[in-house]
């Protein structure tokens, strides 16, 4: 029985389309040929011909690499193909020079794919819920002014830099796109500003984030740096008004904010949100998983060193005793020379 890891071509849907995966919506099927080329990267592992697992990473701003895809047959399960076929994953992404950081995302519930990241390397990093909604119209209860929107580049990296970037600050996870928060990094924020709408309140000691994206919904993305946003007079109604404009143009639009299991709880009983099952951000720096590998060649080795080391002191122990019963037996045959 033969196995064969390879990158798959967009003439491998016809062995995906045989796999039961046991999935009722796989959008895999329909996005296949968009998932294997350019910054998408997708491995199979095949067993006699046959595909039994898949998975592969993505890269983001020519620095992060997110692991996913993750799909094991169902008639070919504990066999280890899925820690088989991720490990593959992980070693193709730091084979990327540019690669600093490589990670994944597992919902909750999801406990199999967390274990095969914790087999692989990849430790929990935080959990976030993907807050929705159509409308914040319950939660404006006053009537502030909308807050003041910076257009200037230079303020927009200046609050970038006193936030995130700043080592004191307490948030080290950005949401780059819907379901892919990622470390803060000066990379992280190269080429995007232009594209994001800042806005800061009266007294410019606070500031939101706000752009469209479209991941099969048009979503409002909404980014604020801190977790008081249950007491900043405006803030509500500023993405209310920037919502109404995006469903002008598209009506499904909705709100996409992560906010962390403490921010979470901060919400009213009667908030608007609907808040699935939270995705846990898994990963470390390529630095630390190349040091981990290190560490754990060094590990065995020292551990193989030392049974050798073992097994030679026993057979030593063995060869002493054969020696003392050989020599046992000779001064017996000599012994019994003698009296004849």
């Amino acid at each position: 029985m033969s196995e064969e890891i390879r990158r798959l071509t967009k003439e491998d849907i016809s062995y995906y389309k045989k796999m039961q995966t046991g999935l009722d919506d796989d959008y895999m099927l329909w996005a296949f040929h968009r998932i294997i080329g350019g910054p998408n990267h997708l491995f199979g592992l095949f067993v006699s011909d046959e595909l039994v697992a898949l998975s592969g990473f993505t890269i983001f701003k020519d620095h992060y690499a997110m692991l996913g895809r993750l799909r094991t047959d169902q008639r070919h399960r504990k066999n280890g193909y899925g820690t088989q076929i991720v490990r593959y994953s992980l070693e193709q992404a730091l084979s990327h020079p540019d690669v600093k950081w490589i990670g994944a995302n597992t919902e909750q519930y999801n406990k199999a794919s967390q274990a095969v990241l914790k087999k692989v390397g990849l430790p929990p990093v935080t959990l976030l819920y993907a807050a929705q909604t159509d409308s914040l119209d319950s939660l404006i209860i006053d009537e502030s002014t909308r807050w003041k929107e910076v257009t200037e580049k230079a303020k927009k990296t200046d609050w970038i830099r006193r936030t995130y970037l700043d080592p004191s600050f307490n948030k080290k996870v950005f949401p780059l796109e819907a379901y892919y928060p990622f470390p803060v990094s000066e990379e992280l924020f190269e080429g995007s500003l232009d594209d994001w709408h800042f806005y800061e309140n009266a007294d410019k000691s606070r500031y939101i984030i706000l752009w469209e994206e479209f991941k099969g919904t048009n979503y409002l993305h909404v980014v604020y740096p801190w977790s008081d946003f249950m007491e900043q007079s405006g803030l509500f109604r500023t993405i209310q008004e920037k919502l109404k404009m995006a469903q002008q143009k598209d009506r499904e639009t909705v709100i996409w904010w992560d906010l962390s299991e403490a921010e979470a709880a901060l919400l009213p009983t009667d908030h608007p949100f609907d808040l699935p099952s939270p995705w846990i951000l898994h990963g470390l720096s390529k630095e630390a998983l190349l040091s981990d590998d290190i560490s754990e060649s060094f590990e065995r080795a020292n551990t193989l060193i030392q049974n050798v080391e073992k097994e030679l002191q026993d057979l030593e122990k063995i060869l002493e005793k054969e020696t003392e019963t050989l020599e046992a037996l000779e001064d017996q045959l000599n012994e019994h020379t003698s009296k004849e």
